[in-house]
């Protein structure tokens, strides 16, 4: 499968200029800037195939594999991924580890965890929130510029896609308004698969990344054709990821005791539909 270099994903800058995003009615909650708005992307694609420094997984507690990204990420790594991560020790929710690419793009796997939104609850906002955070520090830490996170905890752990989308960028808008860590990230990546999870973030994007408006935009827009501002984008995945049944390690790794309830194994047909895609 052909890779996605970091040049090929779209900025906000770009998005707005091709009206995938539209300004919001309402003031925005945050202002205007430009520095972030090239910053930041959003692309609906599989994120295995992303060439950036660091790609996040929606990972479970043990950090062992499982289905629907999880498990792509797992397969297109290989299984050094798997023996370094059987040296962590798990990881507990609303947390995240990192490891080595190995056969990926990517030069590192960031493990988020996030929450089974109706076992946490309250929690959940501040568990997912956590993730994106702890990830975003990992990435510093580890001197890593670009990084793209999955959609997390919207697929079978049922975090509703645009509640989720809030707490992402909110979180990520939060950490690059401090100067010292905005100048270390050169993009932040809103990888999505499915469509709901694109939409929840064009939705809410411009309350927290609006568009910067100038005097010339009539002039800068004409400047390009829409056309060939459009030939920039990469296409969106056209197939569906496989079933979580045919993506797992075995159950063995996936749940140790039978007194985890940190980690829920759901059943292809206990699942509602839209729910068991590929984000856990």
């Amino acid at each position: 499968m052909p890779t996605i270099s970091l040049d090929e994903i779209p900025t906000l800058t770009l998005l707005y200029k091709l009206k995938k995003i539209l300004p919001g009615d309402d003031k925005p909650t945050y202002e205007a800037s430009g520095v972030l708005n090239d910053k930041i992307s959003v692309i609906r694609q599989d994120i295995t195939t992303l060439a950036v420094d660091a790609i996040v997984n929606a990972a479970n507690t043990s950090l062992l594999g499982g289905g629907g990204v999880d498990g792509a990420i797992h397969r297109a790594a290989g299984p050094d991924l798997l023996e370094e991560c059987e040296t962590l020790d798990g990881c507990e929710t609303g947390s995240a580890k990192i490891t080595e690419g190995y056969e990926l793009p990517s030069k590192k796997v960031i493990h988020a965890v996030g929450p089974i939104y109706w076992k946490e609850g309250s929690r959940s906002a501040e568990l997912l929130s956590g993730c994106y955070r702890t990830s975003l520090e990992l990435a510093v830490q580890h001197g890593c510029k670009s990084i793209a996170f999955s959609a997390l905890s919207t697929g079978v752990y049922g975090y509703p896609s645009v509640e989720a989308s809030i707490v992402a960028l909110e979180t990520v808008r939060n950490f690059l308004d401090k100067e010292s860590q905005a100048e270390k990230l050169d993009r932040v990546i809103f990888c999505n698969f499915l469509q709901k999870d694109e939409d929840a973030y064009f939705d809410n994007i411009p309350d927290f990344f609006p568009p910067v408006v100038t005097e010339n935009v009539a002039q800068e827009e004409s400047s390009t054709e829409p056309s060939e501002l459009a030939s920039q984008l990469p296409d969106a995945p056209t197939a569906e990821p496989q079933d979580a049944q045919d993506t797992q390690p075995s159950t063995k790794k996936q749940k140790t005791t039978e007194a985890d309830d940190d980690f829920v194994i759901v059943e292809k047909d206990d699942v509602k539909e839209g729910q068991g895609k590929p984000e856990l």
